[in-house]
């Protein structure tokens, strides 16, 4: 069986607290809970993993739904978010990703073609 897997798109997003990384997931993650039916009312295959040490609460690692442009959707933080330390792909493990940089893999592409 494959595993569910969370491209870095964006490192270093603008405009957030401590550290923001946009990633493509591989399945869409729900969100928008419906306590009224049990279910998530939407789905997303992008997601914001925010690392940042906040005033009075300390280390925290949340996630959040967004679009391709990285523009989050909801600040309701999903699961996989935590307190206590400041690590996304701990994060996106928490609901089963593994997490894929694809400049690591490009580099290692562009390498064999070259004969490195």
């Amino acid at each position: 069986m494959a595993s569910k897997t969370a491209i870095l798109v964006q490192p270093n997003l603008e405009h957030f607290n401590g550290e923001a990384r946009l990633y493509r997931l591989s399945e869409p993650i729900g969100w928008g809970y419906d306590y009224d039916t049990g279910q998530y009312e939407k789905t997303t295959e992008y997601v914001i993993v925010s690392a940042v040490v906040a005033f009075g609460d300390g280390p925290e690692t949340y996630i959040f739904p967004a679009d391709a442009e990285g523009i989050v959707l909801d600040w309701s933080e999903l699961d996989g978010s935590y307190r206590g330390d400041l690590n996304h792909e701990r994060a996106l493990t928490n609901i089963g990703y593994v997490v894929v940089d694809v400049s690591d893999a490009q580099e290692v592409v562009e390498a064999i073609l070259k004969g490195v």
